[in-house]
């Protein structure tokens, strides 16, 4: 089946959809380089205290992107992320308000509470076709890798300046522009799916919960964030040690994530075009495995460097790659729902890793956070054996008339066996298709909808 281009309607949705990723992950991450040094002066700071604020953000997310992410699957995903972007708006002025660490960490836990990536990365799915929708992720991927990166290299002139709290009024800034491109510049699209599909919520997590290939890919990205979470609570510790001035890191950061958003490229394509989803994961993750191992056994710059280089291209592979997977194994109904429990693992990696590394950092030294990273990898490689290629699910575009396709006509298309999901999208004029390849195929399924226009 002949595969093209990204519609209008995808090609608006992936700039808008990234930009509103970009700008709150991009003022989280504008801290992270600071908040240790910066937060100093603050009442009851120590580094398990830093480790915390840090990672509650992690915690309070994980709790909240299953509950929003059922949420979205029933009153929309625009509400959802709308809501959440002003809780995030709230958190975000609670701590450039803080002088204490409980301050400080307070607000951190209240923009956790907007937990809107589930509901994001769901609308990505709605409104992708299945053959774009790892290039759809792959740009949320990108503009999250991005904003890390800037954020990396400005974070540490801004403070400068601005101080810690001043950090926190520029992402009250950017959350503000965040709703803006919501509610102006992201497309609205209609989906529909079958109505026996449609589980009540409950049933709808525990069959998400008992889903074996959903499992894998959640163990994933909670090591994923788990590992980026404590790494860079520590590197830059190791990088100033090695010889490289604090004031330098940034001139580091940036070349590695460029050539690293390089070097992943081709193992997209092997994955997409090979249909070699679960081998090409596994060498990422091997890729990981062996930065922690670097990191523990090297303390020189040059190996430093090279761990971070090799740490990003298995990272930004698996973070354009883990949610592509999840929407393609996930119920054609319950997206939110799967892309919820994703997110929760996410989080709580995030959490976790924040906060363990601050505490082993404080009492046992920075080496063993290398150690506890090397053997969560370990586990997820083993884990990653039972991983599976992505499902035989292909999508049809057909291009309407002008009088467009009635609703009656709509509702009787997704009664047909094999026919999974049906999203009209109004902009473009045009109807996308997901078939079930072993139960219906593409010449078939084009009749079907020809026959219904």
């Amino acid at each position: 089946m002949k595969q093209i281009a990204l519609t209008k309607t995808e090609t608006r949705a992936a700039i808008s959809l990234a930009s509103v990723y970009g700008l709150r992950m991009f003022g989280l991450f504008l801290v992270l380089p600071v908040l240790a040094t910066y937060s100093e002066n603050y009442q009851g700071y120590s580094l398990a205290a830093v480790g915390l604020a840090i990672g509650i953000y992690g915690l309070t997310q994980s709790v909240f992107q299953i509950p929003l992410g059922l949420l979205s699957d029933r009153i929309g995903r625009k509400p959802v992320i709308i809501g959440g972007l002003i809780v995030f708006a709230f958190g975000s002025w609670i701590a450039s308000t803080a002088v204490s660490m409980q301050g400080l960490i307070l607000g951190r836990a209240i923009q956790g509470c907007g937990a809107i990536a589930s509901a994001l990365m769901a609308y990505a799915a709605d409104v992708s076709r299945e053959e774009r929708r790892s290039h759809m992720m792959a740009i949320l991927g990108m503009s999250i890798g991005a904003s890390f990166v800037i954020a990396l290299i400005v974070g540490p002139i801004l403070a400068v300046k601005y101080h810690l709290s001043g950090l926190f009024d520029i992402t009250l800034i950017l959350t503000f522009m965040a709703i803006a491109v919501v509610i102006w510049v992201v497309p609205n699209v209609k989906q529909q799916v079958r109505q026996r599909d449609v589980l009540p919520a409950w049933q709808q997590l525990k069959t998400i919960l008992a889903h074996p290939q959903l499992r894998r890919l959640d163990f994933g990205i909670f090591s994923l964030h788990f590992l980026l979470s404590s790494s860079f609570v520590d590197l830059p510790i190791l990088l100033e040690q090695s010889g490289i001035a604090k004031e330098h890191h940034a001139w580091i950061y940036l070349p590695v994530m460029v050539v690293s958003f390089l070097l992943m490229v081709p193992g997209i394509i092997v994955a997409e075009k090979k249909h070699q989803h679960a081998k090409v994961m596994g060498l990422a993750i091997s890729f990981i495995l062996l930065s922690q191992l670097i990191w523990f056994g090297f303390n020189q710059s040059w190996a430093l460097i090279a761990g971070l280089l090799i740490f990003f291209i298995g990272f930004n592979f698996m973070e354009s790659m883990l949610p592509s997977m999840v929407s393609r194994f996930a119920p054609v109904a319950g997206k939110g729902t799967a892309m919820g429990v994703y997110s929760t693992s996410q989080f709580m990696g995030s959490f976790l890793g924040g906060a363990l590394t601050g505490v082993i950092g404080e009492y046992l030294g920075g080496g063993y956070v290398f150690i506890s990273g090397s053997i969560i990898v370990a586990i997820w490689l083993i884990i990653n054996r039972g991983q599976q290629n992505a499902p035989a699910m292909t999508g049809l575009s057909i291009e309407l008339p002008h009088s467009g396709i009635k609703q009656e006509k709509l509702t009787e298309l997704l009664r047909q066996e094999g026919i999974e999901e049906a999203m009209l999208m109004e902009t473009d004029n045009m109807l996308y298709i997901r078939i079930d390849t072993q139960k219906l195929d593409g010449v078939a399924a084009k009749a079907l909808v020809e026959s219904s226009i």
